[in-house]
């Protein structure tokens, strides 16, 4: 069994641009009047993502658990391998490259997914995907051999 992990450098970055959001909107705060309490709201909305971003931060979240039953993405149900219909490596999102792994579930299987599968189901991301640029390079090449034992991943 293995288990990856979300890239902590990348969610370092995104603490410090929510704490210096989290100042700016107090600075401005401090500044401008507050006819309409959009600052309130404005300051409460960039805590809660401050906090948020720094939750994740000292406590890493699990991306992906492999093991030789299946595959479990973030917090979705456990897919099994033989109920993999395909597996592909791709760039999405244009101009920023984002390489995921697109799963393909077989029609016939039948899994509880989240709103957010349900959301994504007809998006280049699909409803089973592992974001590869969210993690490191070394981490990113172990999951495609660990997949690899069990599945084929088309480029």
């Amino acid at each position: 069994m293995e288990s990856f992990y979300y890239d902590n450098r990348q969610l370092q970055k995104l603490v410090l641009l929510n704490a210096v959001l989290l100042c700016l909107v107090i600075l401005a705060g401090n500044t401008c009047p507050n006819h309409l309490g959009w600052i309130s709201i404005v300051s409460v909305l960039c805590l809660v993502s401050f906090s948020a971003s720094l939750y994740v931060v000292i406590f890493p979240q699990r991306l992906a658990l492999v093991n030789d039953e299946g595959i479990k993405i973030d917090h979705n149900a456990m897919l099994k391998w033989e109920d993999i219909a395909k597996a592909e490596q791709k760039r999405v999102s244009g101009c920023l490259k984002r390489e995921i792994i697109a799963i393909t579930p077989k029609e016939s299987t039948a899994y509880r997914r989240t709103l957010m599968q349900h959301l994504s189901k007809c998006s280049p991301y699909g409803e089973f995907s592992i974001p590869l640029y969210a993690m490191t390079e070394k981490d990113k090449i172990e999951i495609i051999k660990a997949m690899e034992k069990h599945i084929k991943i088309e480029k």
